[in-house]
């Protein structure tokens, strides 16, 4: 098997699959510590870097057809790649990432996933089965590191982060005292309606009601929390990437949709709550996590035709919220108490 010198994929460019490339680069490196390791995105090159602070072996690459020079940066470091994966989608992945991904791997180097689109026996040097949504991320990338011969060195996955001194101070929190909340996912078809996500903060304050809750989000995401009605020890935060991941890690558990924050938490192996819309079960179940913490609560029942994406999730709406909350301090319980 030839040496990897060189080692590249591409992702949509999210905190969820920045973590599946993080995985497969770190079973990479396990064998050929000396391979420079390039993860390329789209857009969000700033956040992605934030979460990979702790891994400065990752490149970040951000490139698009809008960015000439970081494509020619991108085609000066990893011309002639010993390793490169495109990544994985629920639909076509469009002709620019596989050329792009084309020109800078070597022959017989690179490797794709099966899609509707003609012409992948062209670019592809092997093509892996890829079973649209349904599919598990972390078989993916032992799929991939397989193909090309390459032990899985790292079964769990795993996250760390850099030391965030004085956080809990900042917020005024104590160690294992709070939950972190997580209210949005990043689309309405993914994520709850407004209604049904009062619903659920108030259920976590019934079933906690001496519990700080520890609000998260995006400046968008924020606003919108601002307008709800939140118990008197609720706490909406504004953090970085670096910071939100030792907030979840330092907390009793969190409680969340499922969303590229709670892709952290389950990588922390912190105890976590989670709703997830039908279609990103996958992304939560033992093949991926195997025993961390995690209860799921979903109703995939509720989309027979596959998942709706008009207007707010159904199969999260159908959520009882009172379950979750019963849940939530049933699995944190233990650390609040400080048993």
């Amino acid at each position: 098997m030839q040496a990897i010198k060189k080692a590249l994929t591409f992702r949509a460019s999210s905190i969820g699959d920045s973590l599946m490339a993080k995985y497969l680069l770190e079973n990479i490196m396990a064998s050929y510590p000396e391979a420079r390791c390039g993860l390329v995105v789209a857009s969000r090159g700033g956040m992605i870097r934030d979460l990979l602070a702790a891994y400065p072996w990752i490149e970040v690459i951000e490139a698009n057809r809008y960015s000439p020079r970081a494509l020619l940066a991108l085609l000066k470091n990893f011309w002639r790649s010993d390793f490169v994966c495109t990544l994985y989608t629920g639909g076509t992945l469009n002709f620019s990432t596989k050329f792009i991904a084309r020109l800078l791997a070597r022959r017989g180097s690179l490797i794709g996933f099966t899609d509707p689109s003609p012409v992948n026996g062209l670019l592809y040097d092997t093509i892996l089965p890829h079973y649209g949504r349904s599919g598990v991320p972390r078989l993916h990338e032992c799929s991939a590191l397989n193909s090309r011969g390459i032990p899985i060195a790292t079964e769990r996955m795993t996250f760390k982060y850099l030391p965030q001194h004085g956080l809990l101070e900042r917020f005024n929190l104590q160690e294992k005292k709070y939950i972190v909340v997580g209210l949005f996912s990043g689309s309405a078809a993914r994520g709850l309606s407004p209604e049904r996500r009062q619903e659920l903060v108030n259920d976590l304050a019934r079933a906690m009601p001496s519990v700080p809750l520890i609000f998260i989000g995006t400046e968008t995401e924020r606003a919108e929390i601002h307008k709800m009605t939140l118990p008197q020890n609720a706490k909406i935060v504004e953090t970085s990437v670096q910071e939100v991941a030792a907030l979840i890690d330092q907390s009793a558990g969190m409680v969340s949709l499922g969303t590229g924050t709670s892709h952290i938490a389950a990588h922390l192996r912190v105890p976590l709550v989670v709703l997830v819309a039908c279609q990103g079960l996958q992304w939560v179940g033992k093949d991926q996590f195997g025993d961390a913490p995690i209860s799921v609560f979903s109703r995939p029942e509720m989309c027979p035709n596959g998942h709706d994406y008009f207007g707010y999730g159904k199969c999260l709406d159908a959520i009882d919220m009172d379950a979750v909350g019963k849940r939530a301090a049933q699995e944190f319980g233990h650390l609040l108490s400080g048993q």
